[in-house]
């Protein structure tokens, strides 16, 4: 199995996420616009805690081939369908319109409109600037076309992508450009956490459908690092696990929480 941790794959998300001016867009399909919170309200009272859990609904994993990048597309263009449906009927839910984010799958560094994207430095990573989704598929993971990493690493940035399009990540960025060191922080670590919540959310909701046993779930928690970004490792277990139990976004206000939850 590959060993991609959760926690490195979003780290270049934040890091880009504070020093850019990041804007939303407000209203549901079919009904009055509603703006896009802003301010501190947007991190504690935001929209998309008002909305159920997610809809249970069918993501059966198309199969892949070792070292064949066009099943692993076909596999991801699978989930990123799921994710869209997901995210989509919560969105509806909070009020707040909603379109799929752009997706690129790479191969090699690229230069994503965020920085530079380190091969060896992160499996997977959303561009606020350009609302789009990197995917790296790298050797190391295309050899191993039974894994559970890739679809977390996924489920993980589209959490991102959510609170871009919720205003989360446009306040987070405002004020972390006010903050010293040791609450800036703390407020990414809190970002990140509920990215995590928001994964094991997505992933309880269409579970039944994988066809995998609970090890697969288990073995994600036991491969969790935590670090001075995204929180002990205890914590980032216990969002995830916050996340999969069910309630949806509403269970995964991190900016309310104590800090001995986001430390």
């Amino acid at each position: 199995m590959i060993r991609i941790s959760l926690h490195v794959a979003a780290v270049a998300v934040t890091a880009v996420a504070g020093a850019l001016s990041l804007t939303g867009t407000a209203g549901a399909s079919g009904t009055p616009a509603r703006p896009v919170p802003t301010g501190p309200g947007a991190l504690t009272r935001n929209p998309l805690y008002t909305t159920g859990e997610f809809e249970s609904s069918k993501c059966a994993e198309p199969g892949r081939r070792a070292g064949d990048l066009d099943s692993y597309r076909a596999y991801l263009d699978d989930l990123f369908g799921c994710l869209d449906r997901a995210w989509r009927e919560e969105f509806r839910q909070a009020g707040l319109r909603f379109s799929p984010p752009k997706v690129r799958y790479i191969t090699k560094s690229v230069n994503t409109g965020c920085g530079q994207y380190v091969a060896s430095y992160a499996a997977g990573l959303y561009c606020p600037r350009n609302k789009t989704m990197w995917i790296l598929l790298s050797k190391e993971e295309l050899s191993d076309p039974t894994g559970f990493d890739l679809f977390t690493v996924v489920a993980h940035e589209y959490g991102h992508y959510a609170q871009d399009r919720a205003g989360i990540l446009a306040e987070f960025a405002r004020q972390s450009h006010t903050l010293g060191r040791k609450r800036a922080d703390d407020l990414n670590r809190r970002v990140e956490l509920q990215a995590e919540c928001f994964s094991g959310a997505f992933v309880a909701s269409v579970w039944p459908s994988l066809g995998r046993d609970r090890h697969d779930w288990d073995e994600q928690l036991t491969w969790v690092v935590g670090d001075r970004w995204h929180g002990r490792t205890g914590n980032i277990r216990y969002w995830l696990k916050r996340g999969w139990s069910g309630g949806g976004p509403r269970v995964c206000d991190t900016f309310s929480a104590p800090a001995s939850r986001t430390a």
